[in-house]
């Protein structure tokens, strides 16, 4: 069972590397040593409210993007963070692509499902 902490923390690294941040920039940025970073994306520190909200601010999203479909389990959470970090390393014509076959996959996938139907 993975805790909200841990959870939080998972999102934050991954916006954090999706923009090209180091530990250490994000950590100027909102005040703090790159170790409290550490610290907070491994879960081990909780996060107070506005320090969530700065770091938020820094990543360029809202801290309710941070609890978003939020589940405390690892139940796909990992591939949805691993799909949103290898997309956002990929060049804009890459992702244009990527986006096309995705929508293809869950067309597909939404076919056989109304197929399926009773």
């Amino acid at each position: 069972m993975q805790s909200i902490d841990q959870a939080i923390g998972a999102r934050i690294r991954t916006y954090r590397k999706a923009l090209g941040l180091s530990q250490t920039d994000l950590a100027d940025r909102i005040g703090v040593r790159f170790q409290q970073v550490q610290k907070y994306e491994s879960g081990a520190n909780r996060i107070a409210a506005s320090r969530l909200w700065r770091i938020a601010d820094v990543l360029g999203i809202s801290v309710l993007r941070l609890f978003e479909d939020l589940h405390l389990s690892n139940d796909g959470d990992t591939e949805t963070f691993e799909m949103l970090d290898l997309y956002r390393r990929l060049p804009p014509s890459a992702r244009a692509q990527a986006l096309f076959q995705l929508r293809a996959l869950q067309a597909r996938q939404g076919q056989r499902t109304t197929a399926d139907s009773p």
